[in-house]
């Protein structure tokens, strides 16, 4: 009867080893260049030869503006992405994205898990412009063809104090049909007088972990500590 609790034991453990392997294989960034830290740009991935350009990294033609690398601010390392608005740019979203597919490259994102985009953006100085709500955040789902199947996104929203880094996160599952995921950064303005300047830094794409995951997790990790108090 001894054997039975180490059998059970090394079972929950070897569990538990699961657990923690599959949290970091789904923690891992799906971005290209997330950081801002490489430089990567691209065209636009979608206007030029479809999915030739996943994996590429950030597109520097979206919006009419074209965003740059710069050392000038960054919420952690040396870089971020700068964007702009332009006087009389009103109403014309800025910015740029991407589109990745799964953990390996050529391997589909996952049908019916869930995504987690989170990114920071900030502004050096005040805007000159008269709209509040400056910044969205989306995560968009394309098909094999790089056609849209499901749009989230944080809805268009307030940038923190000046010159402070505001977080920004939207969450959405993969539907039925998607095979990419597409985040998009955008700095939207209207009425402004000169040119407006928004950072984003450290854009994070991940799987989120399943409850189940989580708990199986915890019991590989609680078990060992709870045989050792027995014993003592």
């Amino acid at each position: 009867m001894k054997m039975f609790p180490k059998v059970i034991t090394g079972a929950i453990g070897l569990a538990g080893a699961l657990a923690i392997s599959t949290l970091t294989t789904q923690a891992q960034n799906l971005l290209v260049d997330g950081s801002f830290e490489n430089g990567t740009f691209t065209g636009n991935p979608i206007g030029l030869s479809g999915p030739g350009y996943v994996d590429q990294g950030w597109a520097n033609n979206f919006g009419g503006a074209t965003p740059t690398q710069s050392s000038a601010y960054a919420e952690s390392g040396t870089y971020s992405l700068l964007t702009y608005n332009a006087q009389f740019n009103n109403w014309n979203p800025v910015g740029t994205y991407q589109v990745v597919d799964g953990l390996n490259v050529g391997q589909p994102i996952t049908v019916a898990q869930q995504y987690s985009l989170s990114v920071y953006a900030m502004a050096p100085t005040a805007l000159s412009g008269t709209y509040g709500t400056p910044i969205d955040i989306q995560l968009q789902f394309f098909n094999a063809a790089l056609g849209n199947v499901q749009t989230t996104e944080t809805g268009w929203s307030a940038l923190g104090a000046i010159g402070t880094w505001q977080k920004y996160t939207v969450t959405g599952i993969a539907p039925a049909g998607a095979v990419y995921a597409a985040p998009y950064l955008m700095f939207m303005d209207n009425g402004q007088t000169t040119t407006d300047n928004v950072y984003f830094d450290n854009a994070v794409l991940v799987a989120v972990p399943e409850p189940a995951t989580i708990a199986l997790l915890g019991m590989g990790l609680a078990l060992p500590l709870y045989l050792i108090r027995r014993r003592k």
